[in-house]
C-alpha cells in the first residue's frame, strides 16, 4: 500500500552535513555563467531558507568541501561567537573595554566600548602597520592600545579590523580561554562546522586553528558546506534543531543599524545608495524597503540574508573582491527572484465561492510543486468559535508548516453576523450562529473541497481536516458524515458533541487536548468557563471519542504508551485479528488549557497561555506517515 508521506521538494541538513541537494535551475545557469566568467578554480553556491536547502551547486573545480580563506566573512563568525558570551552576562557590550582589558585603561581610550568595535565606530584605526607576525594575543592588545584613535568613539565610521580584534581579546580575557576554543566550542561544534578555522591575516588563514594570533575580522577559512550550517542558525534567529546558540535578541542586534544617525557610512569593496552597519554586518536597503545584510570577503567569499524572505545565501569562490561582488549581485537577484516565484515560493489566495445562497470564502495555501505532479494532500483548518480562516492561519502555524511538507492549507471561515468576524461552525450540539441558522457546513466543506480540487491537483485519498475548539467539533461531525471525502480529522481541544449520525468505515483521528482546559474539558461536563451561551452546553470526554473511533476502526484497546514532560501520547495502532486499518491518537497535555498548543500568536489578554507542544508538527507528521485504507466503495470527492 502507498505511503501518505508527502514528497518535499527541499533539504534538510541532517547530522551536520548536506546530502545530495536540489537545484533551482534558472540560479545554476547563472551561476555557470559566472563560473565561467571568473574563471579560476570554480565557485558554489548554497541558498536556505529555513531549515531548508532549496539550492546546492558547485561549478569547475571548487568542491563543497573544498577549504577557502573567507576573509571579512570571518567577522559574521566572530561577532557570533562574541554574543554568546553576552547572552551569558560575561561580556557586556556598552561597558568601556577597559573593564577587560587593562592596556585600554588610559584616558584616550576609556570610552571605547565592544559596541563600537563590533560596529566600526570606536575610532581605532583600521589597521597597524606591522604585519604582525610572530604575534599573540598579548602583544597585539598592547599594540593596539598604543595605537592612537583616529576619531572620537562614536563620531565617524572606519571600516577596519582592529575593533574586532580588541573584543576577542576582550572574550580571551574574560574566559581564561584561547578564541581557536571560544569558537570551537560555541559555534563551530554545535553546528557541526569541522573545516572552519581562523588563522593569521598574513597571509590570510595561515596556521589555520593553531596561530597565537588568530585574526577574527579576515582571517578564518571554510568551506560551502560549513558556512551553510552558520547561516541556518542565523536565519533560524539563532536556533537550529531546537537547540539555541544565539539569542533572538542577538541575531537581532546583528541586523540593526548600530552607526549614530548623524555618521556616514560608505561601503567598502561594493556599490550601494543606502548602506548602513550593525554587527561586523553591511545593512543594504534595496526597492521597496526590502533590507539584505552581508558579510563579503576581500576574494569575493559572499554570505548574504534577505530579511524579508527568511532565506540566505552563499557565494564561495576565490578571486578579487572587485571582480567578483558586480557578479554576486546578479547571482542574488537571479535566487531573490527564484524564491519569489510560485514555483518555489508556493502561491496563497483568498477564494470566494457561493454557498447555500451565502457568500463564503477559504484561504488557499499551495505549495511549491513540479507542474506534472500527480496529486498532493489537501489540509482543511478549522477555526474556533468566533474566528475566522485568516485567524487560524496565524495562530496555528499551519501554512507554514503543512505546505513545508507538501500539503495543500486550507482555512475556510465559518458564517456569523458580520462577515469575517464572530464566525462558527455548526458542528451540532453547541449553541452558536452556525447551527441556529441551521448552516449546511459540511456540504460546504465538501464543495471547497471538490473547488480546491479544480484549481489544484489533489489526491482524494489524503484529504484531512483539522480544527480548534468548534472547528475540531466540526471535524468530528465530518469524521461521521463525510468520511469518504476526509481520510483523517486532528481535533485540538474539541469534544465529539455529533452523534447524530455514525459511518462504519475507519478513519485516522488525533485528538490534542489539556488536562486543564476549562472551555472544552478533558473529562467531559459544562464548561467551567465559557462566554454567551456556550455555558448551555455539556461535552463528551476525551475518553468518550477514544472509545467510538477505537471500536469504529477494529482496533485493539490496548494502546502504545510514550511520555515526555508532560505530554503522554496514546497510539492505538493494532487492528483486531490482524487486520488493516487507521489509527487513533491521543495527546494529552498535562496542565494545558485551551489555546492552540505551541502557537506562534502571543495570546491575548485573559486567554489562555499556549501550552509549549507544536500542534501543527504532530498533526503534519501523524496525516503524513498514514497508510490510506481504500474505502470498500470508493467514491468520488464531493459526492
Amino acid at each position: 500500500m502507498r505511503s501518505l508521506r508527502a514528497s518535499v521538494g527541499f533539504l534538510l541538513v541532517v547530522g551536520g552535513l548536506l546530502a545530495q541537494a536540489p537545484e533551482l535551475p534558472l540560479v545554476r545557469a547563472v551561476v555557470d555563467q559566472v563560473a565561467a566568467q571568473l574563471g579560476g578554480d570554480g565557485a558554489g553556491l548554497v541558498v536556505l531558507r529555513g531549515a531548508d536547502v532549496l539550492h546546492r551547486s558547485v561549478h569547475g573545480q571548487l568542491a563543497a568541501d573544498t577549504v577557502l580563506p573567507i576573509a571579512s566573512a570571518s567577522k559574521w563568525l566572530a561577532v557570533a561567537t562574541i554574543l554568546t558570551l553576552v547572552d551569558e552576562g560575561v561580556l557586556d557590550l556598552d561597558v568601556p573595554v577597559a573593564r577587560y582589558l587593562t592596556e585600554f585603561d588610559r584616558a584616550d581610550k576609556q570610552a571605547l566600548t565592544l559596541r563600537q568595535c563590533l560596529s566600526c565606530t570606536g575610532g581605532v584605526t583600521p589597521r597597524l602597520l606591522d604585519r604582525m607576525r610572530g604575534w599573540d594575543s598579548a602583544k597585539f592588545a598592547a599594540a593596539a592600545a598604543d595605537a592612537a584613535l583616529r576619531d572620537q568613539p562614536g563620531s565617524a565610521f572606519r571600516y577596519g579590523g582592529v575593533g574586532f580584534q580588541i573584543a576577542a581579546v576582550a572574550a580571551e580575557r574574560a574566559t581564561g580561554k584561547r578564541w581557536h576554543d571560544l569558537f570551537a566550542e560555541r559555534i563551530a561544534a554545535p553546528l557541526g562546522m569541522r573545516a572552519t578555522k581562523f588563522g593569521t591575516l598574513v597571509p590570510i588563514g595561515g596556521e589555520a586553528g593553531t596561530t597565537a594570533l588568530p585574526w577574527v575580522a579576515g582571517g578564518a577559512v571554510s568551506t560551502l558546506d560549513d558556512y551553510a550550517l552558520f547561516l541556518r542558525m542565523l536565519v533560524g534567529k539563532g536556533e537550529v534543531d531546537g537547540h539555541r546558540i544565539l539569542s533572538e535578541a542577538s541575531i537581532a542586534a546583528m541586523w540593526r543599524d548600530q552607526v549614530p544617525s548623524h555618521v556616514e557610512v560608505q561601503p567598502v569593496g561594493f556599490e550601494s545608495k543606502r548602506v548602513r552597519y550593525g554587527l561586523g554586518t553591511w545593512i543594504e536597503t534595496l526597492d521597496a524597503a526590502v533590507v539584505r545584510v552581508s558579510d563579503p570577503g576581500a576574494f569575493g567569499f559572499t554570505p548574504w540574508i534577505d530579511l524579508d524572505l527568511g532565506a540566505a545565501g552563499v557565494f564561495a569562490v576565490k578571486d578579487r573582491v572587485q571582480r567578483v561582488l558586480p557578479q554576486v549581485r546578479r547571482i542574488q537577484d537571479e535566487v531573490r527572484t527564484a524564491l519569489c516565484s510560485p514555483a518555489v515560493a508556493g502561491t496563497a489566495t483568498l477564494v470566494n465561492i457561493e454557498h447555500g445562497g451565502r457568500d463564503r470564502r477559504y484561504h488557499l495555501h499551495v505549495p511549491p510543486h513540479e507542474t506534472n505532479i500527480v496529486g498532493m494532500p489537501l489540509l482543511l483548518v478549522l477555526h474556533g468559535g468566533g474566528g475566522n480562516g485568516e485567524q487560524a492561519r496565524e495562530a496555528t502555524g499551519l501554512a507554514e508548516a503543512g505546505m513545508r511538507a507538501g500539503f495543500v492549507v486550507v482555512f475556510p471561515d465559518g458564517t456569523g453576523p458580520m462577515r469575517g468576524k464572530l464566525l462558527t461552525w455548526n458542528s451540532g450540539g453547541i449553541p452558536v450562529y452556525a447551527q441556529e441558522h441551521d448552516i449546511d457546513d459540511v456540504a460546504f466543506l465538501r464543495a471547497v473541497v471538490v473547488d480546491v480540487q479544480r484549481k489544484v491537483p489533489i489526491d482524494p485519498a489524503r484529504v484531512f481536516a483539522a480544527g480548534h475548539s468548534n472547528g475540531a467539533m466540526m471535524c468530528h461531525r465530518l469524521a461521521r458524515q463525510a468520511p469518504e471525502v476526509f481520510a483523517g480529522i486532528a481535533a485540538i481541544a474539541g469534544a465529539m458533541n455529533f452523534t447524530a449520525a455514525d459511518a462504519p468505515s475507519p478513519i485516522a483521528v488525533l485528538m490534542v487536548h489539556g488536562t486543564a482546559d476549562d472551555h472544552v474539558r478533558f473529562e467531559g461536563g459544562a464548561p467551567r468557563s465559557s462566554l454567551g451561551r456556550a455555558g448551555d452546553r455539556v461535552d463528551a470526554s476525551v475518553q468518550a471519542a477514544v472509545d467510538y473511533y477505537v471500536a469504529r476502526n477494529g482496533l485493539s484497546g490496548y494502546p502504545e504508551v510514550a511520555t515526555d514532560g508532560k505530554v503522554k501520547k496514546e497510539t492505538y495502532a493494532k487492528g483486531k485479528d490482524g487486520k488493516t486499518t487507521l489509527p487513533v491518537q491521543v495527546i494529552a497535555l498535562d496542565g494545558g488549557g485551551h489555546a492552540w498548543p505551541g502557537s506562534p500568536v502571543k495570546a491575548r489578554l485573559l486567554a489562555d497561555a499556549a501550552f509549549p507542544f507544536d500542534a501543527a508538527a504532530a498533526i503534519v507528521t501523524f496525516f503524513r506517515e498514514l497508510v490510506p485504507v481504500p474505502p470498500t466503495a470508493p467514491q468520488p470527492v464531493g459526492r
